[in-house]
Parts: C-alpha cells; structure tokens; sequence
C-alpha cells in the first residue's frame, strides 16, 4: 500500500519530467504519454477506493525522517474522503488531456505542467502532517501560473498575478499556523512533530485553539472561496485555458475545504465552535450572492465562475453545521462540484474554440446545429441545478436537511438558492441553445466529435450513477464524516 500512496506522487510528476525531456519535434506523442500515465494513476485510485483504506478516517501509512534532531518527519496517508478527492484528479486530469485542442495537446510546457499540477494536488491530499501539507499547498501555484500566465486568455497577467498573490496571502497565514503549533508541539513533547497522530493527542488552551484555527481557516477559505474572499476566482476562470479552469474548479477549489476537514476542525475544534456561526453566515451570503451575481453574467465561463461560489457556499455551509448528516453532505458535494463544474467548463471549451467567444449574445438556436452538444449541455445543467435523480441532488439535499436544525433561517434562505440556480443556468440555455439561428456565424458549427464525446461521457455517467446509487459514494465517507462529528459534538459534551 505504501508503495501506491507513493507512486501517487512520483507518477505524475516523473511523467511531467519525461514530456519535458522530449523534443519538440515529436508534438504528437505529448498527450498519449500524458493520457497513459494519467490512466496509471487512475488504476492505482481505483485500487485504493477498493482496499481496506478506502473507507476509513485519515490513516498515516509512511513516514520518512526530514530534521531528525528535531523530530520532524513527513508523513503521508489516506482516508476515504482523500481516496475520493484523489480519484476525481486523476479523472479529471485524463479527461482533461483527451479534450484539449490540437494547440495545447501539442505543447509540451502545457502538458508538463497539467501533470505537475496533478502531482502537487495528490500531494495535498495524502499528505499527513503540516509542514507536507504546506509545501504541497504552495506547489500548486507553480504549474498554475504557468498554465494561466502562458496559455491564458488576454488578461491573464492580471487574473494570474491576482490568483497568485490571493494564494500567498492565505497561505502566510497557514505558515504562522504551522509554526505556532510546532512551538507548542515542541514544548509538550521536546520534538517538532506534526504529524497529524501527534496534533491529535496534543491539548490546546482556548486562546491556542481559537488563534490557530483562525490561522489555518483563514488561508483555507481564500481557497475555497468564501464570500468576501472570492474575487479572484471569475478573472481567473475566465482567462484560464479550459484544462485549466476544469482543474481550478473541479479539484483546486476542494484543497480549501478538505484543509477545514482535515487540519481545521478535529485540531482546533474550540476554534471552530467559536466561529462557525460566522462561517455559515457567510457561506449563506455566498450562496446568494454567487447565484444572483450569476444571473447577470453576459459571459458563459464567468456565469459558471459564479455558480461555483455559490456551490461551494453550500459546502462550507454543511461543514459549519457540524453534524453528521451536513458533513457527509458537504463532503459528497465536494466531489459532486467537482464533476458537474468540470463538465460545464469543458463543454464551454468546447464552444469557444468553434466560435472563439464566450459572449452568450453572439449564440441563439445552436441546438439546430448541434442537437448532440445541446443534450449532454441540457442534461449537465440539469445536474449542476440538482434535479433529483441527478448528483448534484444529493449533496445538497443532504446539506440543507443536516444543517435545518442547526441554522433553520439561514438554510430557509439557502434553500432559496437552488431556485436562483435554476434560473441562471435555464436562462442561459434558453439563449446559447433554443429558438432560431442567430447569427450566421452559428449556422456551420459543428457537432461533437468523437473525442470531445469520450471526453464528456465519464463525467455524464458519474452525474447519473451517483444521483440514482448515492449511497455508494456515501459509504465512502460515513468513517470520516462519523469521525468529524462525534470529535464536534464530544468537545460540546465535555464543555
């Protein structure tokens, strides 16, 4: 097992060496050696899904000696909510590759950097002390800005240089956190050890607890985003390459609320009982906020930018609640975002490189040219909105029930936003899709080949099997979302 949670990492990454290595002149073989290693990485979640870890709290598997005198080591793990995060990666790394252009598939850096990406992303979720946790987190930034400083749209710079100095400013914050519990780490045990074994057994006073979930919540949410903390996100879905906005939507926004679950609430629970009232506030507030916002978007990508918000509002509200059946929820929905924003982002990737705009006005009635890109556009709204039978469904079914006796006015008002999606996404599809042609341009466009039809179809097949069969991917979590709120409600009891 430890050799599979390793090659977790070294895959992708030796992957991303090896393209880098390759001359330019043989273009061609970029992406079949970018889609095989991605499908070994896949096999290998696959296997962990299944394994005897695939279904339990978070399991530290290795660790390797860094500052010995010290103590510290990194350590890395796995759980059931990793295991389900780690296999949405490497899915949407594969599907992302089978989809791209001609122009990015035969760019070495583009791809190079996708797998890098991919690598870093692994990395934080089986990471199993602070210090890799960290370093993981920041390496993200790296292929990022170059995914969207080079192959971005016109304003790139400034989505990029934005994106990157929201990140860094979070994650300053996440570095005094670290440091702050490695004192503390140091004075009970004469040892730097954060190992998330050892931060478990540690005892925080109140004014510790509530400071360093402060800390480490604060760099988190920027990630997520949280309402006020998201304008960095449409500038940089809107100027990032598909692939990368497939990526940034469906895995990067996640890293934020699993460092919550994982870090967040079972170290510094005091914290989070102090100020979890506050985070669901504004998760409400961005719930709202993102959809109505949404609703006035003239520009596809930044519509669905904005949808994100809101979504993800529904996450950290679920988180907030605290109880076990809103965790699961949140959880579930995590993966369920993923899969639903991914499609809509690759689908709009797919307009804009037929028609080179993103602008909503310029389409009308293109469904008479492409009935096939109309359906599966259709059918992927339908599950970004929630309609039963569907996976956006169940998370925020489960979300909205888990949270009611917690915060009965603010999901009342939650509840609201589920019709806000509703219009946001129809609206635009009555616009892009229905009544006649237009614009002449419109009238040769073409329908879905057979490579954007592979690349779409998983995903479709996730968001049917997961809104009929929910509870396959729920047994996934129930250890972990167990785990969170028993740790919640045990502090309560005992306080």
């Amino acid at each position: 097992m430890n050799a599979i949670i390793i090659s977790l990492l070294f895959v992708p990454l030796i992957c991303s060496f090896l393209i880098f290595m390759i001359p330019n002149s043989r273009k061609e073989i970029f992406r079949p050696i970018g889609i095989i290693f991605s499908l070994i990485t896949l096999t290998q979640c696959f296997y962990l899904l299944f394994s005897d870890f695939g279904k339990t709290k978070f399991v530290i598997l290795s660790n390797y000696q860094w500052i010995q005198s010290y103590g510290l080591e990194i350590s890395l793990g796995i759980s059931g909510m990793s295991t389900l995060l780690l296999l949405l990666t490497s899915l949407l790394v594969f599907v992302s590759l089978l989809s791209i252009g001609s122009e990015h598939a035969e760019s070495k850096g583009f791809i190079g950097s996708l797998l890098a990406l991919h690598f870093a992303v692994n990395g934080v979720f089986i990471s199993g002390d602070l210090i890799s946790l960290f370093i993981f987190f920041e390496a993200l930034l790296i292929p990022m800005y170059f995914l969207m400083g080079i192959w971005g749209g016109e304003n790139r710079r400034y989505a990029t240089i934005k994106f990157i100095l929201y990140t860094v400013f979070g994650s300053v914050f996440i570095f005094i956190g670290t440091v702050y519990t490695a004192v503390i780490s140091y004075g009970t045990n004469r040892a730097l050890a954060l190992d998330f074994d050892t931060l478990a057994n540690l005892e925080f006073s109140s004014s510790q607890s509530r400071t360093l979930f402060l800390l480490f919540t604060f760099g988190f949410l920027i990630k997520v985003p949280l309402f006020p903390l998201h304008t960095w996100l449409p500038d940089a879905h809107v100027e990032a390459p598909t692939a990368g906005s497939i990526l940034l939507a469906g895995v990067l926004l996640k890293v934020g609320a699993y460092g919550i679950l994982r870090v967040s609430i079972p170290f510094f629970t005091e914290g989070f009982i102090t100020y979890k009232n506050l985070i669901a506030v504004l998760s409400v507030i961005g719930i709202i906020y993102g959809a109505i916002v949404a609703i006035a978007q003239i520009d596809i990508k930044k519509l669905i930018a904005y949808s994100s918000v809101s979504h993800m509002g529904y996450v950290m509200l679920g988180i907030s609640a605290g109880g076990y059946l809103s965790i699961e929820g949140a959880i579930i929905q995590m993966i369920n975002h993923g899969i639903t924003s991914g499609a809509l982002f690759m689908l709009v990737g797919f307009l804009y490189e037929r028609r080179h705009t993103r602008n909503i006005s310029s389409f009308g009635g293109i469904k008479i040219t492409m009935p096939k890109y109309a359906a599966i556009f259709l059918f992927t709204s339908f599950a970004s909105i929630g309609l039963p039978g569907l996976n956006g469904f169940v998370g925020e079914f489960m979300i909205l029930m888990g949270s009611y006796d917690h915060y009965k006015v603010l999901t009342s008002i939650a509840a609201f936003g589920v019709v806000l999606a509703a219009i946001y996404m129809l609206w635009a599809y009555q616009r892009i899709f229905t009544g006649p042609i237009s614009n002449d341009k419109n009238e040769n466009l073409k329908d879905l080949n057979i490579r954007e039809t592979l690349s779409i179809a998983p995903l479709m097949l996730l968001m049917l099997f997961i809104g009929i069969y929910p509870s396959f991917i729920e047994s996934f979590v129930i250890q972990e979302a167990g785990f969170l709120s028993e740790t919640i409600a045990l502090f309560k009891d005992v306080n």
